[in-house]
């Protein structure tokens, strides 16, 4: 769930350094929905295989437990992850988590009823504004779209503003774009944008511990016992 307001941010994430506990996180997340706890190889380093093959792959290696991901869906996180420089095992991980299995339609609401956040990685509207501003040309989002349009798309059209979101996160939180970004950079960028680029330890930690405890209640107990080690 991304924390965002005004110009900036409300909150955001952290860095290569502090990203150990989080990426401990994402590996529970993906042992939980992919056969294997790690990806077989990265899209970042091997672009031998094409998309389409590389998504193929990673369609045979989910979980016959989690929902149905179509092949337009796959091949677009593949696309992106290579294009971005993430693993895209934990950008589905992540997005597994974030939206009670890959439904765009889900939704945090405030005590007043009014939805908070929504989609893939519960943007806010504020996110949600910034994003179809900066990238509605380059890609080919509604302008006028609203949060509630927002929730009706399919996972592949929304997938096109959590690009959007990613990109606008990666400028915000300073990352090198020539370096691969890791699980925790991914997930603070989500998560908490400001302390991401604060580089703060503490946040990371917590956050870290807490969603692999949401993990080990949403997830097989095979997460549980795997031996974690840093990516």
């Amino acid at each position: 769930m991304s924390e965002i307001g005004g110009i900036g941010f409300t909150e955001t994430l952290t860095g290569l350094n502090s990203s150990v506990k989080t990426e401990n996180m994402l590996k529970h997340a993906r042992a939980s929905i992919f056969n294997s706890p790690e990806p077989s190889r990265s899209i970042v380093d091997d672009t031998q295989q094409s998309i389409a093959q590389y998504a193929a792959e990673l369609k045979s290696r989910l979980k016959d437990s989690v929902p149905n991901l179509s092949d337009k869906f796959l091949q677009e996180v593949v696309e992106m992850a290579r294009e971005l420089k993430f693993s895209p095992e934990d950008l589905l991980a992540l997005m597994y988590h974030e939206s009670g299995g890959w439904n765009p339609a889900s939704i945090c609401k405030g005590k007043n009823g009014k939805i908070l956040y929504g989609g893939l990685i519960q943007m806010n509207q504020t996110s949600l504004n910034q994003v179809k501003t900066k990238y509605a040309k380059e890609l080919g989002l509604n302008p006028n779209i609203t949060m509630q349009q927002y929730l009706k798309l399919p996972r592949e059209k929304q997938l096109k503003y959590v690009e959007g979101y990613l990109k606008l996160m990666i400028d915000y939180c300073k990352l090198d774009k020539k370096d691969k970004i890791t699980a925790g950079e991914l997930w603070g960028m989500i998560k908490s944008p400001k302390r991401t680029r604060n580089r703060d330890m503490n946040f990371l930690t917590r956050t870290g511990n807490h969603i692999a405890k949401i993990k080990q209640k949403i997830f097989n107990d095979e997460s549980r016992h795997l031996n974690i080690a840093k990516a």
